[in-house]
């Protein structure tokens, strides 16, 4: 038992989970738009695992001494996972073509400059007061939707207009939990959204949110209807689990269930979308 729940901490934890949620919505892009590139999905699902401990790495100082303490603990297992994350992205992205490179190339800088100072005045995007949920929603968009778009030479019709602008709705409300739930650990000067108006009115912005993407929604032509209903069940569901959101809950509230919110989408695609 004990070797189960270490072994299911490092899979949250260690970023694992997050990354299959980064994979599963590059792979509902797939679906929806009719792409297949299992190469670039694979290479969002490694560089998703190396991005996000990279940043837990930079960020150790900061964040709260409970995952502190795990990190630490796990430090060899963690390095082993980002070397072979790392190799893994080299391979893959020695395949990109030009396109793929430059949609790519600002979400790096993006991801390399939310911890690392760029000035002496800014300790890193993410301490740009209320940048923080701005800019995770436009890099996740960019990787999960944008990049394969652009790399299938699908980035000019009104649907892809609308569906970025879901995706962008999406990711902003599924992060507004994560800010909930750190508005006791986050530094105020941060000014994330539930610091500046609330948690309920953070929530509020999250369900408006979703609701819009399901309004969006009824405006794409939908060869398969199953492909509607599904994202008006993930929605509501979302939308559930929004108003259950608080900060005295389990890590595991967000770092588990919100975030697999991504892959059961994916899930009941594969299963209703024929």
């Amino acid at each position: 038992m004990q070797v189960l729940r270490r072994s299911f901490e490092f899979y949250v934890f260690g970023n694992i989970h997050v990354a299959l949620a980064a994979y599963c919505l590059t792979k509902i892009s797939f679906i929806q738009f009719e792409i297949s590139n299992q190469s670039l999905a694979n290479f969002v699902f490694f560089s998703t695992i190396l991005s996000y401990n990279m940043i837990r790495l930079l960020q150790l100082n900061e964040i709260n001494s409970m995952m502190a303490i795990w990190i630490k603990a796990n430090k060899r297992s963690l390095i082993a996972l980002n070397s072979l994350a790392l190799m893994l992205c080299v391979y893959y992205l020695l395949n990109f073509s030009l396109v793929e490179i430059i949609v790519l190339l600002p979400l790096l800088l993006a991801t390399v400059f939310y911890v690392i100072p760029f000035k002496k005045k800014f300790s890193g995007l993410r301490n740009i007061p209320g940048l923080k949920l701005f800019l995770i929603a436009i890099t996740w968009t960019g990787l999960t939707l944008y990049l394969p778009l652009f790399s299938a030479d699908l980035n000019t019709s009104q649907q892809v207009l609308i569906s970025g602008a879901q995706r962008f709705l999406f990711i902003i409300a599924i992060t507004i939990p994560f800010d909930i739930r750190d508005a006791q650990f986050d530094l105020p000067e941060l000014h994330t959204l539930p610091q500046v108006i609330g948690i309920n009115n953070s929530k509020i912005i999250a369900l408006i949110a979703l609701a819009l993407i399901v309004v969006a929604d009824f405006w794409i032509p939908h060869e398969n209807t199953n492909l509607l209903w599904i994202d008006v069940f993930i929605m509501s569901l979302s939308m559930l689990m929004i108003v259950f959101t608080g900060m005295k809950q389990s890590r595991f509230y967000t770092a588990f269930w919100i975030e697999s919110l991504p892959i059961l989408w994916y899930l009941l695609y594969l299963i209703l979308v024929k």
